[in-house]
């Protein structure tokens, strides 16, 4: 698993990225279908006041490149979903129930084949 953790000059974070080899356990277990790309992009956060400033695209690029990858989106979330579509991410028409802490709440894939 890639993980990377950026801060400020005073070592405040100012965002997250994970991404590993996929599937994740947890999706086995769900019944999920298999993804077509063996990435996943698991986490990538960034404060609000860093957003617009292009760390989210950086840290996009350090976690997976141009690579193909997916990543699991929660329903509604169209900020999200419009930053990773710039990335070259679709999303694909499904939903599955959040668990854990998003228990209620449903869930998609986004999927990028990598470049051409």
């Amino acid at each position: 698993m890639r993980t990377l953790l950026a801060v400020d000059h005073d070592g405040a974070a100012l965002g997250l990225v994970s991404a590993g080899p996929a599937p994740a356990a947890w999706e086995g277990r769900a019944g999920v279908p298999a993804p077509l790309v063996p990435l996943q992009l698991f986490q990538l956060y960034v404060q609000r006041a860093a957003h617009g400033t292009g760390l989210g695209a950086a840290l996009l690029a350090h976690a997976i490149g141009s690579a193909g990858a997916y990543l699991w989106i929660m329903d509604g979330n169209a900020r999200a979903e419009r930053f990773y579509a710039k990335h070259g991410f679709r999303a694909l028409a499904e939903s599955f129930p959040a668990g854990g802490p998003w228990a209620g709440q449903h869930m998609h894939r986004m999927l990028r084949t990598g470049a051409a």
